[in-house]
Parts: structure tokens; C-alpha cells; sequence
């Protein structure tokens, strides 16, 4: 943080505690959307008579956006305000689950999952850069490990509440109450935020500066590195999350609430993996071990996911090991950002990045991992997938630690 910074009024005196923790509340209702879908495939294809290809795309079309305009949208957010961004973020997401609870057809269905990850994307880069420009530099490592928890809280949530809401409801219903909880959000964050307007920075040529953000950052090595980490971690973790649901009830027969509150946990544990990234980077650990050790334990275990000659409670073992030890790579990598952005100008342009990253291995995970059980002997097959891309991973720790080192 600058000088220029606190004369202008973006930081208090001490990080506003408060302000950061409703910034993260915002994350984790936007990440309802993320896990709302992975516990009710099963309803949805039989209701639209999908195929799991299909129900893949489902997961995966959320991220679209994020993958095609991660960069330019973090540049937008720099250019225009970090604030504007995450309440519009909101309000995208809110009509994009509406209208997902009208649909009766796959394609529209489909459709407003794309609107539903452009909010997500919104909301993705813009609130970690505003808690960046809130918080005191001696807090910043605690509070971005603190929202890299937005993604596992806000899932896990959804997930452990979706089976009493779609027993009364349905899964239209459950779409409904998200759209009306995202529209109340974004009236609190509006009323509660209204002192932290973000600053904008308009000049004569703001789309010139807007494509020289971009084109820093994405020739930038750190970004990139931190991009492609946390896009092999998405793929590993989505692909798993999204279809564990289906694993449970497929494999062994577990009704739809036993086996959507079993992934909420799953995905819940991936909390305190987060939290204790954060924890291990402030006591001085380095990001490369922590990515690399990450990528290690979830290449591992998804052996033991897909292994159905083993027990039952050693393979969901597996799956909490993958999740829990898998957070640990997420704080890390999303603390680098301030750390390897070009200039703290473009803090949010490298988040665009990062996210972008995480939307490219998220979109590529649940269908091509659809594909490789569908066609190559079921769920065993799934590390074939997973394996590999657990040691690109862990490759590109070493890349960061040789960037690092210099």
C-alpha cells in the first residue's frame, strides 16, 4: 500500500474488519452457484433427460466467461472501480438463477449458467483487489487467506442446506432462493459499502490503458505461473466435487440428500486447508511448497478415490485428504497476486488472470473427465485424468520457486 493510497481516503486507520468479512460473505453467496448444481444433476437430467456429457457441461458452462474474459474483466474492475464490479457481480448472478429456475430446456438452461458465471467472474476479481486497497499490509497475507475460503465455504453451504430446500421445492426452487438471497446481498453490500467507493481512475485513453493492463500482466511470468497452478488445481477439484454426488448414488446406491451432505463436507474441509495456507505462508513456508505438496496429495488420492476394490470409508477418507490438503494451493496462489502483479496498479488485472486460469481448468475438467468414465470403463478410469494433471502441477511449483528465488 502507498502513501498516495491513504491520503486518498481507501484505507482506515487499522484493517476494517467488518468491511473485508461482508466483501467475503459476498464471495460465498456467489459461490452458492458453484455447489448448488453438483448435489441435483441427478433430478435435472431426469427432468430434461440429459446425458452425463451434458450434466457435465452444467458444471463446467458456469465458467465459460471467466475463461474467455478473466483478463478483461480484471482490467475493467481496475479502470472503473473494484465496488461497482462486485455489486454488479451480484445482480448478474441473481437474474441468471432466475431465469435458470424458468428453464425448460438444456441449451437455456445452459445459457443462464453462462450469465451466472459472468457474476461470478465479476465478483471473483473485484472483492479480493478491494480487500487488497482495505487492508493494512501487515494483515494482507490473514485476509486474503481468509477469502480464499470463498470458493469451499460457499459450495459446501449450498450443498449441506440443498437437500431440506429441494425436498419442499425442487431444484427450481433452490435456484429461486439463491436468485432471492444474491439480490438481498447486493442491497447490503450497496448500503453497508457506500463509504468505500472505489476509486476511478478515467483517462483520456482508458481503453488504451485498459489493453496495456492486460497485455503487462498476461507477458508477465509470475501471473502466468499462478494462472496455470491454480487452473490445475480447478480441474482436479471440480471434476472430483462435481460428480462425487453422482460416484455416491451410482456406486452405492445413497440417496441424493445422504450423498450431497457427504461432498459438503468434502468440499467443507477444503476451508481449513485454506485457512492453514494463509497460516503456514505468514509463518514464512514458501508458495512453491505449498503448491507443490498440494498437487502431490491430490494426484495420490485420486487413486484412491476411483478405487473401487477398497472400502467405502477408505475412499471418502481419500476424498476429504484431496480437498483439506488440496486448500492449501488456492491461499497460495492468490496471495502471490499482489506479489507478482506487474504493479500494484494491476492487482486486479493479474486476479483477472489467476481466474481466468482457474476457469480454464474448470471448464475443461467435468466434461473431459464425463468423457473418460463414459468411454474408457467407468469411474476407475478418472486418474487418468487427475494423475497427470497433478504433476503439471507440481511442475510448475518448481517455475514459480525458480521466479521466486530471483
Amino acid at each position: 500500500m502507498t502513501n498516495e493510497n491513504r491520503k486518498k481516503g481507501t484505507l482506515a486507520k487499522g484493517t476494517p474488519w467488518g468491511h473485508v468479512l461482508l466483501i467475503v460473505g459476498a464471495g460465498v453467496v456467489v459461490c452458492f452457484q458453484v455447489g448448488k448444481a453438483p448435489p441435483v444433476i441427478p433430478s435435472i437430467r431426469a427432468e430434461l433427460d440429459m446425458s452425463l456429457f451434458s450434466a457435465g457441461w452444467i458444471l463446467s458452462s458456469f465458467n465459460i466467461i471467466g475463461l474467455l474474459l478473466g483478463s478483461i474483466i480484471g482490467a475493467l474492475s481496475d479502470a472503473f472501480g473494484h465496488r461497482r464490479l462486485l455489486l454488479g457481480g451480484l445482480i448478474c448472478q441473481a437474474a441468471g438463477s432466475l431465469m435458470g429456475a424458468l428453464a425448460h430446456s438444456v441449451p437455456l438452461l445452459l445459457a443462464t449458467r453462462v450469465l451466472e458465471g459472468m457474476g461470478y467472474l465479476m465478483a471473483a476479481v473485484s472483492a479480493p483487489s478491494l480487500i487488497t486497497r482495505l487492508v493494512q499490509p501487515g494483515d494482507l497475507r490473514l485476509a486474503l487467506s481468509i477469502w480464499s475460503t470463498w470458493l469451499p465455504a460457499g459450495s459446501a453451504t449450498i450443498m449441506l442446506i440443498t437437500p431440506a430446500i429441494t425436498f419442499f421445492f425442487g431444484w427450481r426452487g433452490l435456484w429461486l432462493i439463491n436468485a432471492a438471497i444474491l439480490a438481498g446481498y447486493a442491497v447490503l453490500v450497496k448500503r453497508y459499502t457506500v463509504t468505500l467507493k472505489a476509486r476511478t481512475r478515467r483517462k483520456k485513453v482508458l481503453l488504451g490503458r485498459i489493453w496495456r493492463d492486460i497485455r503487462i500482466t498476461s507477458t508477465s511470468m509470475g501471473p502466468i505461473l499462478l494462472a496455470l497452478s491454480l487452473s490445475a488445481f480447478a480441474l482436479q477439484w471440480l471434476a472430483v466435487m462435481g460428480f462425487l454426488p453422482t460416484l455416491l448414488i451410482e456406486d452405492y446406491g445413497l440417496s441424493t440428500g445422504k450423498a450431497s451432505i457427504l461432498t459438503g463436507i468434502m468440499v467443507g474441509v477444503c476451508v481449513p486447508g485454506n485457512l492453514s495456507g494463509g497460516w503456514l505462508l505468514q509463518k514464512g513456508f514458501r508458495r512453491w511448497h505449498l503448491i507443490a505438496l498440494s498437487s502431490l496429495v491430490m494426484g495420490c488420492c485420486s487413486l484412491a478415490i476411483y478405487q473401487v476394490s477398497i472400502p467405502f470409508s477408505f475412499r471418502y477418507f481419500a476424498s476429504l485428504a484431496f480437498s483439506g490438503i488440496g486448500g492449501l494451493l488456492p491461499a497460495a496462489v492468490l496471495s502471490g497476486a499482489p506479489v507478482h502483479a506487474p504493479h500494484e496498479e494491476q492487482v486486479a488485472t493479474t486476479n483477472g488472470l489467476i481466474m481466468q486460469g482457474a476457469q480454464l481448468g474448470q471448464v475443461l475438467g467435468p466434461p473431459i473427465l464425463a468423457l473418460i468414465v463414459s468411454n474408457l470403463g467407468g469411474w476407475q478410469a478418472a486418474p487418468m485424468l487427475l494423475i497427470p494433471t497433478a504433476g503439471l502441477g507440481i511442475l510448475l511449483s518448481f517455475g514459480l520457486a525458480a521466479l521466486e528465488r530471483k
